[in-house]
């Protein structure tokens, strides 16, 4: 294409911790550069159908409030739909930091006022979790440990009854089912008569234990999405505390509400992280600027709903240790808060 310049990128389908594209690209693909337009090719993927190669030209005119964020370019098309003026993003990974800033440089440097604010507060909080809190090391402990104790476990089955196709048949999927209940228990699982017969740490035990491969790679994974941004908000130390605080919430409004159920997860307790979380964005002079408040309500409240109502539907779903979870990391997240704001750092925001 004579007068352009063309860069190798990668684009996604969007998601929390990658841009997005309304052209439904995905993988490896290309932008050309030119005077007056940026032509993206991509490869977009269609359910039950063939993937299919296609270009999108964009004029340089409508290219406004571009922006990086380490390997990844996006900007916003100004379109018109309906007599109203809107917005699409458009995002994808340069592959390096440097080919980032070198693409970004060709494009227009135009921004709403409206971005610069919402820019500025966003770059000001990761500035503030930058200062307090840059790593996160309890949510690697956490996982090391769901993760180390459930295969323990699984090692335990083998050895004491030889869990294998031979032993199903012999025993039934049902008697496993059984053993895997009893070894629950004996590893420390929150059942009624136990707990409340005055062996109170398994309110504790239980929170690092799961039934299933399914059920600890869902929680986990949660724990993953969640859990690094509240420990850099609260502290690895006061993490620690809303964790552990919101776990036993979760774990003793379970075996109260239902004595009966052999309890075990750290959902009582993730439910309790977000709890915390919205505690902390609802406190005045908290440090978290309010771009960054209805970024976080807005990704944060869908989740809850879409889990609490999914756990009244489904039964047998612990919705009694999500609530406690919740509302004990809702209180502990208030007792535990502390101020984001940085020593000499203007507090406006």
């Amino acid at each position: 294409m004579t007068g352009s310049t063309t860069y190798d990128v990668r684009f996604y389908r969007g998601g929390q911790n990658w841009p997005m594209n309304p052209f439904m690209f995905q993988g490896a693909g290309q932008v050309a550069i030119e005077p007056d337009f940026v032509t993206v090719h991509g490869c977009s993927h269609r359910s039950f159908r063939f993937s299919k190669r296609e270009q999108h030209r964009l004029r340089m005119a409508d290219i406004i409030n571009v922006r990086v964020e380490g390997e990844d370019v996006i900007f916003d098309v100004l379109g018109v739909e309906q007599a109203q003026v809107h917005e699409r993003e458009v995002g994808f990974s340069a592959g390096s930091r440097e080919a980032a800033q070198r693409l970004a440089a060709t494009l227009p440097t135009r921004r709403t006022a409206r971005f610069e604010v919402e820019y500025a507060e966003r770059n000001v909080f990761h500035d503030r979790i930058d200062y307090w809190s840059p790593s996160t090391p309890v949510i690697w402990c956490l996982l090391v440990a769901n993760i180390g104790i459930f295969f323990l476990m699984w090692f335990a089955r083998q050895g004491h009854t030889a869990f294998n196709a031979q032993s199903l048949l012999a025993w039934g999927a049902g008697q496993d089912a059984v053993r895997r209940s009893i070894q629950l228990v004996y590893w420390g699982s929150n059942v009624g008569r136990l707990t409340l017969g005055g062996q109170w740490w398994r309110l504790f035990t239980s929170m690092f234990l799961h039934g299933s491969l399914l059920h600890l790679a869902f929680n986990m994974f949660a724990l993953w999405q969640v859990g690094r941004l509240v420990e850099r908000i609260f502290g690895s130390l006061r993490f620690s505390g809303l964790y552990l605080l919101a776990g036993l919430a979760g774990s003793l409004a379970s075996v109260l509400w239902n004595p009966h159920v052999n309890s075990v997860g750290a959902s009582g307790a993730i439910f309790g992280i977000i709890g915390g979380l919205l505690a902390f964005i609802g406190r005045q002079n908290s440090g978290v600027p309010p771009t960054v408040v209805s970024d976080l309500r807005g990704s944060i409240l869908p989740f809850l709903l879409f889990n609490l109502s999914a756990g009244f539907l489904y039964p047998h779903t612990d919705n009694a240790a999500h609530i406690g979870g919740l509302a004990g990391g809702w209180l502990a997240g208030h007792l535990l808060a502390r101020s984001l704001h940085v020593p000499g750092q203007n507090k406006a925001s």
